[in-house]
């Protein structure tokens, strides 16, 4: 900056002097970049403003450095076609430094042999700085009142053309000129005629007109306007010719590549040919870009997008994912995640197989692409199929390595194994990755008063499965979560608990908390939702020799209980929790009498009718009475109210396949210790066993009266081929002769038969 200083000085001072700039340019050195796959070129400039006797008169040495950027480096490189390509586009190398060029690339050669494909795309990929959208020329000053001028050159040939269109885009890009350019229909007409007749040859040209009207979609009351133009339209066709020019360019590329192997082409100019398609491929990405931007703006409106749809979007926004620039794919994934909340882009996604191609670009180096991929994974995570085939691809791992990251988007992937550990199948998977131990971090370390909602109901759900259990609560895991959660009364973390304490090997370790568990209940009598899941812990103590009677006298649990179990006082989830509270409690024979005594079984009387919707709750109140049946201290409790056994009786042959196995089970002593109540069962029994020859016997009567009521009608129907679905029920319709009544009674001991894995199912 002071050299240029001086320059400036000097030149304003000696303007009539004839004056001469002087530059020079050695190079110091070349040596390898200590991390990226580069050579680093050092050189000095030394700049000196001469007068006319060829004296000095200001002078300057600047030291400077050059990287060259040499992606895909790899052992299948040519040294010396490499060596020569560098040479040729860096004028600093001189000859006499070759021989050193070629043992620095050998060197990077080396250093990248360990390195993955995939890891060299990305380090090349790292290093794109260009834009997809141009930036503001500071050479071209256009005005609008030139723009009839800049209209007469779109019109005219080669550079002049191209001209107009810069100096075009050179005004739409100031918003304040947006109205007034939109305004001038001629210019409108012209710039839509040409971009859509005209322009296909010309990249750059093509690009300039196009984002015109990408500037203008940046405005929602445009949108119609540029709807008229039809550049909706234009951008399918020309994404569709662009498609087009890739596949021959990659045809081209092999047929050289094949000629290389021929001994027909070299090495130099198949590379020569390589780096001018590569070239052409930036252009072409910087024209799709502004289309499918342009396409994304406009499909704020549902009917354009609807458009859009038909003209197959979704499959050449799935195409796009193979490009490598970040900034071209962020858009891409953006537009999928918009179009990803209906059913039939979805439906279409998967038949596309996207999940794949987001799983690979996780692990881009870009924060930003990662941060849109995992926002579709997200919205593309609620379906089944999707969640099943990013368990296949090995999605899991890499989000879980991703939470690890600093400024990860934790509620996003959180919300994605969320969703994924909802499947069964899936949660035990959870136990092979780092998840668990970052979820544990993630609750404990918290700072807020309650523990995020993501991370406690993905632990939630995978605590379920008994390998992650163990993982979540091993050491003083489980203490450490419970503490936290009895003293920042979180319901939600209890639920956690209360999960945990399924599965047996974690029961032992809440003995230490029965003190501070069972005072808490009291505490929170107010708070549905902490009494819900302090209940549902307490519930899961089924340990053999445990003192429930202790428990409910010394922390009087009954009279709470039975104020639970009053009608209205809490909702339903809170009401069933109070009832397996007290199937637990009679597990311990001591408290029978305890539970007898205090009304509680006749309040489940009333209870069971006013809730025989809910098979949950009917379960559980028949497996209350079970367990004071088996006892013979509180039996006559439950055979003194007759409501009790014809409820049962009612129950037998339920359709919930539990609910009949305990009535059973309790009509069994039922019918052991009253002959009275033994006969009405067997009654029943038959009853419902041979209902069918029942209901045969009883309606023929009245069938046959029908029959003569409506025997026009009856047999007017027979003739026009109606099934006669009455003759159908009395005989075997595999039974030629159809004159044996058909009696199933095969089936007498199903509702005896044991089926299901327990008495109840939890949550």
């Amino acid at each position: 900056c002071l050299f240029v200083c001086l320059l400036k000085k000097c030149v304003v001072e000696m303007s009539e002097e004839r004056k001469y700039l002087k530059r020079q340019v050695k190079t110091t050195g070349i040596d390898v970049h200590p991390t990226e796959s580069a050579i680093l070129v050092f050189y000095e400039i030394d700049a000196s403003i001469l007068g006319e006797d060829q004296e000095e008169i200001v002078g300057d040495v600047t030291a400077r450095q050059r990287k060259i950027i040499i992606p895909h480096l790899s052992s299948a490189s040519k040294i010396p076609a490499l060596a020569d390509q560098i040479m040729t586009k860096c004028k600093y190398i001189k000859d006499n430094r070759r021989g050193e060029l070629e043992q620095l690339l050998l060197f990077l050669q080396e250093r990248n042999a360990g390195k993955t494909q995939a890891e060299l795309d990305q380090e090349a990929n790292k290093h794109v700085d260009k834009h997809m959208i141009k930036e503001d020329s500071r050479d071209i000053n256009a005005t609008l009142d030139s723009v009839p001028r800049y209209l007469d050159l779109l019109y005219e040939d080669g550079q002049q053309r191209l001209m107009g269109s810069k100096y075009l885009l050179q005004l739409a890009r100031n918003p304040a000129n947006a109205g007034e350019l939109v305004e001038n229909e001629g210019l409108m007409r012209a710039v839509a005629r040409i971009l859509r007749d005209e322009a296909k040859e010309n990249t750059e040209l093509q690009t300039n007109l196009l984002t015109i009207f990408y500037f203008f979609s940046s405005f929602s009351e445009f949108h119609e306007l540029i709807s008229t133009y039809k550049i909706g339209s234009t951008c399918i066709s020309i994404i569709q010719h662009e498609m087009k020019r890739e596949k021959v360019w990659k045809s081209d590329l092999q047929k050289k590549r094949e000629r290389v192997k021929g001994g027909k082409m070299t090495e130099k100019d198949l590379q020569a040919h390589s780096d001018k398609i590569s070239d052409l491929r930036f252009m072409q990405d910087q024209l799709l870009y502004v289309a499918f931007h342009l396409l994304l703006n406009l499909s704020e409106q549902k009917a354009i997008e609807m458009k859009m749809v038909k003209k197959d979007i979704v499959e050449r926004l799935m195409k796009m994912l193979e490009r490598k620039n970040f900034e071209f794919l962020c858009l891409i994934v953006k537009f999928l995640k918009k179009l990803s909340i209906y059913k039939e882009n979805k439906d279409k996604m998967i038949e596309l197989d996207i999940v794949p191609k987001l799983t690979s670009l996780l692990a881009h180096t870009n924060q930003g692409l990662q941060f849109e991929c995992v926002r579709l994974l997200k919205n593309l995570s609620f379906d089944k199929t999707l969640r099943r085939r990013m368990v296949q691809v090995g999605c899991v791992p890499k989000l879980s390595a991703m939470l690890q990251e600093e400024n990860a988007p934790l509620s996003f992937i959180l919300n994605i194994l969320y969703h994924i550990s909802m499947d069964k199948q899936h949660k035990q998977m959870f136990a092979n990755t780092d998840v668990i131990p970052i979820l544990m971090q993630l609750m404990l370390t918290c700072t807020e008063e309650f523990v995020d909602f993501e991370p406690v109901s993905l632990a939630i759900n995978i605590a379920q499965d008994e390998k992650c259990a163990k993982m979540l609560s091993e050491g003083k895991g489980l203490a450490l979560l419970l503490k936290r959660a009895l003293k920042t009364r979180d319901a939600l973390l209890l639920k956690l608990v209360r999960t945990l304490c399924i599965h047996p090997f974690t029961k032992e370790k809440l003995l230490d908390f029965i003190d501070p568990l069972a005072n808490e209940v009291h505490s929170s009598a107010d708070d549905a939702d902490m009494l819900l899941e302090l209940l549902g812990i307490l519930s899961t103590l089924d340990i053999p020799d445990f003192d429930f009677e202790k428990l409910v006298s010394e922390y009087e649990l009954l009279p709470l209980l039975k104020h639970l179990l009053t009608a209205g006082v809490c909702d339903d989830d809170l009401f069933l929790e109070a009832v397996i509270m007290v199937g637990t409690v009679l597990t311990d024979p001591a408290c029978a009498p305890l539970v007898a005594d205090c009304g509680i079984a006749s309040m489940l009387i009333g209870m069971l009718k006013d809730k025989q919707e809910d098979d949950e709750i009917v379960l559980q109140i028949i497996f209350v009475w079970n367990k004071l049946l088996y006892y013979k201290s509180t039996r006559d409790v439950v055979l003194s109210e007759p409501q009790a056994v014809s409820y049962l009786l009612d129950l037998m042959h339920d359709q919930n396949t539990e609910i009949r196995k305990v009535c059973n089970s309790a009509l069994d002593i039922v019918a052991e210790c009253d002959m009275t109540w033994a006969n009405e069962i067997r009654k029943k029994n038959f009853e419902f066993h041979n209902s069918s020859w029942i209901e045969v016997v009883l309606g023929h009567e009245s069938h046959e009266l029908e029959l003569e009521q409506a025997q026009g009608e009856y047999y007017d129907d027979y003739r026009d081929g109606v099934v006669d679905a009455y003759d159908n029920m009395y005989y075997d319709e595999e039974d030629d002769e159809g004159g044996d009544l058909l009696i199933d009674g095969s089936n007498q001991s199903s509702a005896y038969s044991d089926e299901g894995d327990g008495l109840w199912h939890g949550d």
